[in-house]
């Protein structure tokens, strides 16, 4: 699957649950993660980067990844939609369907 269409699922599911998600760009901090979600029962924060299936972050990104970890954020990435789903079940463990 490619990122733009698995962003895309990433986006459909999050509304569907009652998350909400931005399209995360920064033009003065590139490797920043592709999603910023956040979950409306708790107001936790999650970055999400989106990756091709079989890709993996680049260095940058990784880098930016653990300044964001070491600054206490929640920080995953995935190339997978079911892969996303974990990831957003566990971080909103009570998102609902809408």
């Amino acid at each position: 699957m490619r990122e733009a269409e698995l962003e895309r699922k990433v986006a459909e599911w999050c509304k569907r649950h009652n998350l909400l998600t931005y399209k995360f760009t920064s033009p003065s901090s590139r490797g920043v993660p592709d999603r910023l979600v956040i979950c409306t029962r708790n107001g936790c924060i999650l970055f999400l980067e989106l990756k091709q299936r079989g890709q993996r972050p680049t260095t940058l990104q990784l880098h930016e990844m653990e300044r964001l970890r070491s600054a206490g954020c929640n920080v995953r990435w995935a190339d997978d939609f079911d892969e996303c789903v974990s990831i957003l079940t566990e971080f909103c463990p009570d998102a609902t369907d809408a």
